[in-house]
Protein backbone atom coordinates (compact mmCIF):
# COMPACT_ATOMS: atom_id res chain seq x y z
CA UNK A 1 0.00 0.00 0.00
CA UNK A 2 2.44 2.46 1.24
CA UNK A 3 4.39 1.67 -2.66
CA UNK A 4 1.40 2.62 -4.50
CA UNK A 5 1.01 5.84 -2.33
CA UNK A 6 4.78 6.65 -3.25
CA UNK A 7 4.38 5.42 -6.93
CA UNK A 8 1.29 7.57 -7.15
CA UNK A 9 2.94 10.88 -5.19
CA UNK A 10 5.91 10.21 -7.51
CA UNK A 11 3.55 10.38 -10.95
CA UNK A 12 1.65 13.23 -9.61
CA UNK A 13 4.81 15.25 -8.76
CA UNK A 14 6.68 14.26 -12.17
CA UNK A 15 3.42 15.60 -14.17
CA UNK A 16 2.98 18.39 -12.11
CA UNK A 17 6.83 19.95 -12.45
CA UNK A 18 6.62 18.56 -16.38
CA UNK A 19 3.89 20.63 -16.75
CA UNK A 20 5.06 24.22 -14.70
CA UNK A 21 8.19 24.19 -17.03
CA UNK A 22 6.12 24.65 -19.79
CA UNK A 23 3.44 27.28 -18.43
CA UNK A 24 6.11 30.13 -18.79
CA UNK A 25 5.83 30.56 -22.03
CA UNK A 26 2.00 28.65 -23.31
CA UNK A 27 -1.24 30.35 -22.91
CA UNK A 28 -3.28 28.86 -20.33
CA UNK A 29 -5.51 27.32 -20.95
CA UNK A 30 -4.80 26.17 -24.46
CA UNK A 31 -7.44 27.27 -27.44
CA UNK A 32 -9.06 24.44 -28.92
CA UNK A 33 -7.68 25.73 -32.22
CA UNK A 34 -4.05 25.09 -30.78
CA UNK A 35 -2.01 21.70 -29.86
CA UNK A 36 0.97 21.84 -28.05
CA UNK A 37 3.59 19.78 -26.84
CA UNK A 38 6.14 20.54 -24.43
CA UNK A 39 9.98 18.92 -25.64
CA UNK A 40 13.17 19.58 -23.34
CA UNK A 41 11.17 22.15 -21.31
CA UNK A 42 10.02 24.86 -24.26
CA UNK A 43 6.43 24.88 -25.35
CA UNK A 44 6.09 24.84 -29.06
CA UNK A 45 2.55 25.48 -30.57
CA UNK A 46 1.49 22.76 -33.09
CA UNK A 47 1.47 23.66 -36.31
CA UNK A 48 -2.73 22.70 -36.86
CA UNK A 49 -4.18 25.69 -37.42
CA UNK A 50 -4.68 26.13 -41.13
CA UNK A 51 -7.10 29.26 -40.40
CA UNK A 52 -4.56 31.19 -38.82
CA UNK A 53 -1.83 30.36 -41.71
CA UNK A 54 -4.28 31.34 -44.21
CA UNK A 55 -5.11 34.46 -42.63
CA UNK A 56 -1.44 35.12 -42.29
CA UNK A 57 -0.96 34.55 -45.99
CA UNK A 58 -3.85 36.50 -46.90
CA UNK A 59 -2.63 39.69 -44.66
CA UNK A 60 0.77 39.41 -46.46
CA UNK A 61 -0.74 39.54 -49.79
CA UNK A 62 -2.76 42.19 -49.01
CA UNK A 63 0.46 44.01 -47.50
CA UNK A 64 1.99 43.58 -51.12
CA UNK A 65 -0.54 44.76 -52.66
CA UNK A 66 -0.78 48.19 -50.93
CA UNK A 67 3.00 48.22 -51.76
CA UNK A 68 2.78 47.69 -55.47
CA UNK A 69 0.04 50.49 -55.39
CA UNK A 70 2.49 52.60 -53.28
CA UNK A 71 5.57 52.25 -55.38
CA UNK A 72 2.99 52.73 -58.66
CA UNK A 73 2.05 55.67 -60.37
CA UNK A 74 -1.62 55.79 -58.92
CA UNK A 75 -1.82 58.59 -56.70
CA UNK A 76 -3.29 56.78 -53.68
CA UNK A 77 -4.63 57.85 -50.54
CA UNK A 78 -1.69 58.14 -47.93
CA UNK A 79 -3.47 56.82 -45.14
CA UNK A 80 -3.58 53.90 -47.82
CA UNK A 81 0.03 54.05 -48.66
CA UNK A 82 0.94 53.73 -44.80
CA UNK A 83 -1.39 51.41 -43.89
CA UNK A 84 -0.08 47.82 -41.90
CA UNK A 85 -2.75 45.71 -41.32
CA UNK A 86 -1.73 43.95 -37.77
CA UNK A 87 -2.79 40.89 -36.35
CA UNK A 88 -6.26 40.76 -34.55
CA UNK A 89 -6.90 39.01 -31.11
CA UNK A 90 -8.56 36.86 -32.46
CA UNK A 91 -9.58 35.19 -36.03
CA UNK A 92 -12.66 37.28 -36.50
CA UNK A 93 -10.96 40.15 -35.50
CA UNK A 94 -8.02 39.65 -37.93
CA UNK A 95 -10.48 38.71 -40.78
CA UNK A 96 -12.05 41.96 -39.78
CA UNK A 97 -9.02 44.26 -40.15
CA UNK A 98 -8.09 42.41 -43.32
CA UNK A 99 -11.63 42.62 -44.87
CA UNK A 100 -11.37 46.79 -44.32
CA UNK A 101 -8.35 46.73 -45.37
CA UNK A 102 -9.41 45.25 -49.09
CA UNK A 103 -11.99 46.87 -49.26
CA UNK A 104 -10.11 50.45 -49.05
CA UNK A 105 -7.69 49.06 -51.54
CA UNK A 106 -10.87 48.40 -53.78
CA UNK A 107 -12.19 51.79 -53.81
CA UNK A 108 -8.88 53.42 -54.32
CA UNK A 109 -8.76 50.81 -57.61
CA UNK A 110 -11.63 51.75 -58.40
CA UNK A 111 -11.68 55.11 -58.11
CA UNK A 112 -8.15 56.16 -59.47
CA UNK A 113 -7.77 53.63 -61.96
CA UNK A 114 -9.35 54.34 -65.71
CA UNK A 115 -12.20 51.70 -66.26
CA UNK A 116 -10.43 50.30 -69.45
CA UNK A 117 -7.23 49.40 -67.26
CA UNK A 118 -9.30 47.46 -64.44
CA UNK A 119 -9.53 43.79 -64.25
CA UNK A 120 -12.54 42.91 -65.89
CA UNK A 121 -13.32 40.96 -62.36
CA UNK A 122 -12.73 43.21 -60.17
CA UNK A 123 -15.24 45.89 -61.96
CA UNK A 124 -18.14 43.51 -61.39
CA UNK A 125 -16.74 42.13 -57.94
CA UNK A 126 -19.46 42.52 -54.90
CA UNK A 127 -18.90 41.42 -51.67
CA UNK A 128 -20.42 38.07 -50.74
CA UNK A 129 -22.75 37.76 -47.61
CA UNK A 130 -21.10 35.45 -45.01
CA UNK A 131 -22.27 33.75 -42.05
CA UNK A 132 -19.21 31.55 -41.42
CA UNK A 133 -15.49 32.47 -40.75
CA UNK A 134 -15.13 29.76 -43.97
CA UNK A 135 -16.71 31.27 -46.14
CA UNK A 136 -15.14 34.61 -44.66
CA UNK A 137 -12.19 32.88 -45.49
CA UNK A 138 -12.92 32.13 -49.24
CA UNK A 139 -14.31 35.63 -49.82
CA UNK A 140 -11.58 37.37 -48.93
CA UNK A 141 -9.32 35.06 -50.45
CA UNK A 142 -10.96 35.75 -53.95
CA UNK A 143 -10.76 39.77 -53.09
CA UNK A 144 -6.97 39.79 -52.24
CA UNK A 145 -6.52 37.42 -55.94
CA UNK A 146 -8.51 40.38 -57.88
CA UNK A 147 -6.82 42.71 -55.99
CA UNK A 148 -3.11 41.28 -56.88
CA UNK A 149 -4.27 40.39 -59.87
CA UNK A 150 -5.08 44.79 -60.64
CA UNK A 151 -2.04 45.21 -59.03
CA UNK A 152 -0.04 43.07 -61.52
CA UNK A 153 -1.24 45.39 -63.87
CA UNK A 154 -0.05 48.78 -62.30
Amino acid sequence: MKKLIALIVFAVSSYITHAQSCTPSCPSPCPPSCTQTCDKKLCTAGAGNKEEAAITTMRNDLQTVIAKMSKSSLAIDGQLKDLTIEKGASDEESLRRISQAAASVRYQLLRKLEPSKLVASLKDYKASEVSTKQQMLASLQEEIELLAAQAEKL
